[in-house]
């Protein structure tokens, strides 16, 4: 999601939190264990989830026990995360971007950026990353990266289909940007770690993962219908059991920034 101040940027999902709350992959709970041995995450580490949109990385450190800050520009995006996340009390939400998060000084352990680093205004995140952030504190920079594949599989109709119907589309999750972009946000080179992920997506489910997505084109568009069908094609073609299985591979960047 994003978290620019860019006004166009902010409205960019407006419309889409539906979809985005059904058809967007979650991120593994393995990612707990990987902060708690190489960032020394608690249950007191205090979380700023930059571009937290509905809330689906909030979602894994509230229920680890963190208290965190879900910093987002969207209304819409907002309201349903405050839909989504209501069993949760240790979570306080804000109406911020990664350049202006409105978080006072020194005051979160850990920041994140899911899924939404690409939309970030670097030079004017970092001054206000270093400002939030707490002495010794990390910054993880993750993506969900659909898995490419030689051989047919779902993944590789889905990105056939974005590239034939969606004029705009450039890839899956950090392929927006190239690793030095991302390596040069820290002071160091960020340690780099690659965890599996899946889901598996009912045709609705399918849909709302195209849907809601930057690159998606409207219901308006002349080519609606006929993606639509495309989409139900392959995943007839692909089903088991009434599920297909889009396989992710989790790409995180942790390191310091000061």
């Amino acid at each position: 999601m994003s978290a620019c101040d860019d006004s166009n940027t902010r409205e960019l999902f407006t419309g889409r939190t539906g979809n985005y709350s059904r058809g967007r992959p979650g991120y593994p709970a393995a990612l707990i264990e990987l902060l708690v041995k190489n960032a020394g995450l608690s249950k007191n580490s205090v979380v700023a989830d930059i571009g937290s949109g509905t809330g689906l990385l909030s979602r894994l450190f509230l229920a680890f026990g963190c208290p965190v800050f879900g910093i987002e520009p969207n209304t819409d995006m907002r309201n349903r995360a405050t839909l989504d996340l209501a069993f949760f009390h240790n979570f306080v939400q804000g109406d911020g971007t990664a350049e202006s998060t409105g978080l006072e000084e020194k005051s979160v352990d850990l920041i994140t950026a899911a899924q939404s680093f690409h939309w970030f205004d670097r030079s004017r995140a970092r001054v206000e990353f270093r400002r939030i952030l707490k002495p010794g504190g990390y910054v993880c920079l993750l993506w969900n990266d659909r898995v490419q594949s030689t051989t047919s599989t779902f993944n590789e109709e889905y990105d056939r289909l974005c590239k034939k119907y969606s004029s705009n589309y450039h890839g899956t999750g950090s392929s927006a940007l190239d690793e030095e972009h991302i390596s040069k946000f820290f002071v160091e080179a960020p340690d780099i770690y690659l965890l599996e992920n899946a889901q598996y997506l009912d045709l609705d489910g399918v849909l709302s993962r195209y849907f809601s997505s930057s690159y998606a084109i409207g219901s308006t568009d002349q080519n609606y219908q006929e993606l639509v069908t495309a989409f139900s094609e392959a995943f007839q073609k692909y089903e088991t059991n009434g599920l297909v299985n889009i396989r992710y591979v989790t790409r995180i960047y942790l390191g310091k920034i000061y």
